[in-house]
């Protein structure tokens, strides 16, 4: 018998995630090729004849000089047979014009047999040994790097605050180059030029190293090293704003959360902080250390390669270092910054992917699985013509899911226009992409570490169809396409964005949309796409949060037939010409929505990534024999779920089979009848009590979805659980197609729980900074009233009765009006002020708890911000508003 294929490294520590698999395509051709290459990892010898899987060779590089001697007249395909198991990289592989398939015919590196084959980028860190203050040590020697995968399971580089809080800018002094921070937040760290701080700026982030910290007045004044300097004092865009969200990695110091690693590159060692559950002397931990492991380039563009095709490869754990080394200043869509002046004038370099192709024909990538990349996972960036990106597997990236075309040159400014061979002068017209198809593509859990990158990214492209594809969980776009700010003739045309499925992007920066564009792209449709549940977020911006934007110079395209539910912003234009074309974009409708993302022969692709696919699942009672339970978790639009028309109770739940950190959760509603009542007034619970005794609540839907709609929604709890039930909430009649939960990975929270409360009692709500309670303000009873701080009477207008409504969910009711804390609807806007009004269930009248020093935050569920103090201020009748959690005690309060 054969040795068991996926025994150790990067498959055991990819398993161990439970999203490892086979290409999960429709069942590759058998292609009659005259010359078959085997290559087997585990049992192969790099000096057999690798002409069958009893001679395999044991290196993808031993197959490529095989195929590189026969394919000068080629009569047939070739095929190069990958075998199951871990293929390390020490140097990327690269395929150029003698790689290339000849006389018509295609050279094919595929998966065998459905087998799992991985190219590996990362490094095992074995050798753990206990450390101080719960953590583990290990040496790596001269390794650095920025990401770590421990069982396959992202790990979260040491910062301060921990994640789920921030801190805010203070504000900055462009000419002696400083920024300003609360002196409480920093330190003199150890190594303090190895410390980073991370700053979001409305569409990028920056990493910035730093330099020296001064204080006065409780204001620290932060340098931030030479390079870094040079441009985020210059550059006039994205704004340098006052309370732009910040926070500092990579000290030890830091470390303090399970799930957390640091690096100290001057003692060659990681530390890490195990998760629960973990053996460091059993676990699988995974540290990248390349950052392109295939590079497929031709000669040059009159040389290129070409007729290649990938297939049924897994690519994972790639570096870049750029940021570490450097720093790092997004300047858009991951095209970071090399220099930049105060008249906007911007250089752009471009990161590296974990497989890139630029002058090349003809390549194809069907059915692969890009994960773990430091920056990038697959780009496509000049020169590519007539090839395709097809019903790939794209998660758990750094940085953008799939880049396509040229965009800038380090040498070009970035809003110069592109459009050879007249501008840039001599520039050859054969570098722009063209002819290339993006289509039928899972996409999820974009943008890991570089906020402001998309699930595909596409500049100056032409007759390029971007089509069918399910993307979710970015933090930025879901789709940007175009570049350049351009109303003048460029490259771009003839483009095609459709029939996508988007959902749950756009979750934490602004001044973008679902679909972005730019620049003027003759012939360009964006139609028929199902974008839904696009919402502002705490750190988001005042600027666009929308479902559809057109961008400076976009002209002569049409947008048509969108379906936009459940967005901040609808369609958000700025600087357009006069022939951009809207026409029936809108709210619902089910032919647009069943028609969106994967078509239905790549469909089985959502499958690998859902933890409850085909895991048991039980409810609360079943209609009749074609609804049963297993209905909801088997990946088919066609059949579902539903209870007993007497159902008052309803629910639906499934068992994971062990306890899971979630990320994102997605239910898909009746798609054959229109029943409304089964589309809202449910709740998405997760538990580790099979009965739900106890539970906690991570997603909740009151208004009604559109017909066949779905809602995706991240869960920000992190904590581990096995069990997830949907519940209906109104008695109503309900049903379910299909629910799907994906798997998250980052540092878990230490501390959880909340105040022990007692219904019938009436409590005050007092700000920890101030020492003054909540108050219904001039005794009021009027809907919408204010609600204030004010020193503590006793009086019945600052008392407070806290009743729980689900799970962790409590109602704040005021004693003497009778109303409930509320922010009115919508209230994903930082600074909305709070009110009292009369209870309606909805999910802004919705509050948890979560602990903090010296006492609670008090966490809106519809906005996800907390209760402030406005301005920090101690005075009576200062506002109660609601902002992101920047871990100050104007924002913490105590139940007394």
């Amino acid at each position: 018998m054969r040795p068991l294929r996926i025994g150790a490294g990067t498959v055991k520590a990819l398993a161990a995630a439970t999203v490892v698999f086979a290409a999960v395509l429709p069942a590759q051709p058998a292609y009659a090729a005259t010359t078959n290459f085997y290559v087997d990892p585990v049992n192969g010898s790099d000096s057999n004849s690798g002409t069958s899987t009893a001679a395999a060779f044991k290196t993808v590089q031993a197959a490529q000089a095989a195929v590189r001697a026969v394919n000068a007249n080629m009569s047939d395909d070739i095929v190069v047979n990958l075998r199951g198991g871990t293929y390390p990289l020490t140097a990327p592989i690269t395929f150029g014009t003698s790689d290339s398939g000849t006389n018509g015919h295609t050279v094919i590196y595929q998966a065998y047999n459905g087998e799992t084959p991985v190219i590996s980028g990362g490094k095992a860190v074995t050798g753990w040994t206990a450390a101080s203050n719960g953590e583990y040590k290990a040496s790596v020697g001269s390794l650095d790097f920025r990401q770590l995968y421990v069982n396959g399971v992202r790990a979260t580089r040491a910062r301060f605050p921990d994640v789920g809080t921030d801190f805010q800018l203070q504000g900055s002094d462009k000419p002696n180059k400083l920024l300003k921070v609360l002196s409480s937040q920093v330190s003199n760290w150890d190594q303090l030029s190895k410390v980073e701080m991370m700053l979001e700026t409305q569409w990028g982030e920056s990493y910035l190293r730093l330099k020296s910290i001064s204080s006065a007045g409780g204001i620290a004044n932060v340098t931030i090293q030479d390079h870094e300097a040079g441009i985020l004092f210059q550059r006039p865009w994205p704004q340098l704003s006052n309370n732009s969200p910040l926070h500092f990695e990579n000290a030890h110091e830091f470390l303090n959360e399970p799930g957390e690693f640091y690096v100290d590159t001057a003692a060659q060692t990681v530390y890490y902080k195990p998760r629960p559950g973990e053996n460091m002397s059993t676990v699988s931990v995974q540290a990248p250390t390349l950052p392109t492991l295939f590079d497929i380039k031709g000669t040059n563009l009159g040389s290129p390669a070409h007729d290649l095709r990938f297939s049924g490869i897994t690519f994972a754990q790639t570096t870049w270092m750029e940021p570490t080394n450097n720093g790092y200043l997004n300047g858009q869509g991951g095209n970071y910054n090399i220099s930049a002046d105060n008249s906007n004038n911007q250089y752009v370099g471009r990161p590296p992917a974990g497989v890139q192709a630029a002058n090349a024909d003809r390549v194809s990538f069907t059915g692969n699985t890009f994960t773990q990349m430091g920056a990038t996972a697959l780009d496509l960036s000049h020169g590519v013509h007539d090839s395709s990106v097809t019903g790939n597997i794209v998660y758990d990236i750094a940085g953008n899911g799939i880049m396509v075309g040229k965009f800038s040159d380090p040498t070009v400014e970035m809003h110069t226009v592109y459009n050879p061979p007249t501008s840039p002068a001599g520039e050859d017209a054969r570098e722009v992409v063209k002819n290339v198809t993006v289509k039928d593509n899972l996409i999820t859990r974009i943008g890991e570490d570089y906020l402001g990158t998309a699930g595909i990214d596409a500049g100056f492209v032409n007759s390029t169809t971007i089509d069918h594809n399910d993307i979710s969980d970015t933090p930025w776009a879901a789709i940007s396409l175009g570049w350049g700010w351009q109303s003048a003739a460029n490259a771009e045309g003839n483009n095609s964005v459709s029939y996508n499925r988007l959902g749950n992007v756009m979750n934490r920066l602004c001044d973008a949309a679902a679909i972005y564009h730019l620049s003027n792209d003759p012939g360009t449709v964006i139609n028929g796409n199902y974008v839904h549940d696009v919402v502002r977020t705490p750190a988001a911006c005042g600027s666009a949060v929308a479902g559809l934007y057109t961008d400076e110079g976009s002209n002569n395209m049409t947008l048509s037939n969108n379906v936009l539910s459940h967005t901040d912003g609808f369609i958000n234009q700025n600087a357009n010409g006069s022939n951009v074309t809207l026409t029936n974009n809108t709210t619902s409708g089910d032919t647009v929505i069943k028609a969106s993302g994967l078509e239905s022969a790549y469909q089985g692709l959502a499958a690998k990534l859902n933890l409850a696919y085909n895991k048991p699942a039980s409810a609360s009672s079943v209609y009749a024999s074609y609804t049963p339970a297993s209905n909801a978790d088997d990946n088919n639009g066609t059949t579902g779920w539903s209870p007993t028309g007497s159902d008052t109770s309803a629910w639906w739940q499934v068992d994971l089979g062990q306890a899971y950190q979630l990320g994102q959760f997605s239910l898909t509603t009746r798609q054959d009848l229109d029943q409304s009542e089964t589309r809202g007034n449910f709740e998405v619970r997760a538990s580790n009590d099979p009965s739900f005794a106890t539970y906690t609540v991570v997603g909740r839907q009151t208004s009604t979805l559109p017909l066949a709609g779905t809602l995706t929604g991240d869960i920000d709890v992190r904590q581990t659980f096995r069990y997830v039930r949907v519940a209906k909430t109104d008695g109503a009649y309900f049903y379910i197609t299909d629910f799907s939960v994906q798997q998250a990975g980052g540092a878990l929270e230490d501390s959880t729980g909340t105040p022990n409360t007692n219904p019938s009692t009436y409590y005050t709500i007092k700000n920890v900074n101030s020492g003054q309670v909540m108050d219904d303000y001039g005794w009021s009873t009027a809907e919408g009233a204010s609600v204030v701080q004010w020193t503590s009477t006793g009086n019945v207008n600052q008392q407070w009765s806290i009743i729980p409504v689900s799970g962790q969910l409590y109602k704040i009711v005021n004693r003497f009006s009778g109303k409930v804390l509320d922010f009115g609807w919508p209230s994903h806007w930082r600074g909305n002020t709070l009110q009292q009004i009369t209870y309606n269930g909805s999910n802004n009248q919705l509050w948890y708890f979560e602990p903090t020093s010296g006492g609670y935050l008090i966490r809106n569920f519809e906005s996800k911000q907390i209760l402030e103090v406005s301005g920090g201020s101690t005075t009576a009748g200062a506002a109660v508003d609601q902002s992101m959690p920047v871990n100050e005690s104007f924002q913490a309060w105590t139940i007394q």
